[in-house]
């Protein structure tokens, strides 16, 4: 059990609610919702007073918010090693929440510290009441994605091995079909049958011989393809060269988050694919808010994975953990950002591809 902390009361309270706004303002993944949008999640957000040693968060469990020091410094854990400190300034475990991370971090009061604190249940409540806000920030994280693996093309390597695939089916797949297909998908994995029956009847079955171009980098973009069988091979002037193939999401990732096409797909083999655009599935995962809820998590875990790999330690610590490293632990912040093990690095799940 956590030591919650004292909650503020109104008179109590250090921040207004322009500082509120200002400290959701730093957090990228939120940036670019609208100044309404933004005082809504602010006024959701609660003010506690964490004396010097209290338990904020604890490794081991999926964090039950976020936090925004406004005043003092807490301490920050990963796997058991010191990561660094938070300041004021700096939001603690954004993706993680967003991820549901089951490894967590911890976090503890280092001196009498007030921050600001948005729970994960008032998050989601605002998710389901408020979707633009979760479609914002879905596309965002999206985007945040792609800015990764087009700087860094190394981080393509993080995409699962490709296994082979059923055979070519001889006819179109019918709607049982489609959804169990879905289901296989991470994103798909908690949704229900009836959100799933939806999303296929928005699927379009395309079938493309070898050699076919699919796409250009750099072409506008709007709609994503999940394989059924076949594989494409995918490359860039960026240095990029990776092989999708079944169950793979290909186009979907860039489609979501607005940007162009960022490489090169051509057809290696003859190629069965469900097609939709965007909007279809935006609709899909309005009316169906939880299987949005569970996009979300899939992507950021996802993130989460690249940023911890491609990052330079201190900007790994301040974009992904909302703190500053330690002089001396600065050199090993890699190893203790993941874990002295590999293996024990959140995973990407089967059939994620950009």
């Amino acid at each position: 059990m956590l030591d919650e902390g004292q909650l503020l009361g109104h008179e109590q309270r250090v921040s207004g609610p322009v500082e509120r706004v200002l400290a959701l303002k730093r957090l990228p993944i939120v940036n670019t919702l609208s100044g309404p949008q933004l005082a809504l999640v602010a006024d959701e957000m609660s003010e506690r007073f964490f004396p010097k040693g209290t338990v904020m968060l604890r490794e081991g469990e999926a964090p039950g918010a976020v936090y925004f020091p406004i005043e003092g410094r807490v301490h920050i854990t990963r796997a058991g090693r010191l990561l660094g400190h938070a300041r004021p300034g700096l939001a603690v475990g954004p993706f993680h929440v967003l991820a549901r991370d089951a490894r967590g971090l911890g976090a503890v009061a280092e001196t009498d510290t007030v921050a600001l604190e948005l729970t994960t249940e008032r998050l989601n409540e605002i998710f389901e009441e408020h979707f633009a806000i979760l479609h914002r920030i879905i596309r965002e994280v999206s985007r945040l994605i792609v800015e990764q693996v087009v700087r860094f093309p190394k981080a393509a390597m993080l995409l699962p091995g490709v296994s082979p695939g059923p055979a070519t089916p001889a006819r179109d797949l019918d709607l049982v079909e489609r959804i169990f297909f879905l289901r296989r998908a991470p994103v798909f994995h908690e949704a229900s049958i009836s959100a799933l029956a939806q999303l296929s009847r928005s699927l379009t079955e395309v079938r493309f011989p070898a050699g076919t171009w699919l796409w250009r980098e750099g072409e506008e973009t709007g709609w994503g393809s999940l394989i059924v069988s076949g594989s494409v091979r995918a490359s860039s002037s960026r240095g990029h060269e990776f092989v999708a193939g079944p169950g793979t999401a290909l186009g979907a990732l860039d489609a979501m988050a607005v940007v162009p096409r960022w490489f090169d797909a051509v057809t290696e083999t003859p190629v069965v694919a469900l097609q939709t655009n965007m909007q279809a599935l935006i609709d899909v995962l309005e009316d169906n808010v939880g299987m949005a809820i569970n996009y979300l998590s899939v992507m950021s875990r996802w993130l989460l994975v690249i940023l911890d790999r491609s990052l330079a330690a201190r900007e790994r610590m301040q974009k992904v953990y909302g703190g500053e490293p330690e002089p001396e632990a600065e050199g090993r912040a890699a190893e203790a950002a993941a874990g002295s093990d590999p293996a024990g690095r959140l995973p990407l799940a089967p059939g994620e591809s950009p």
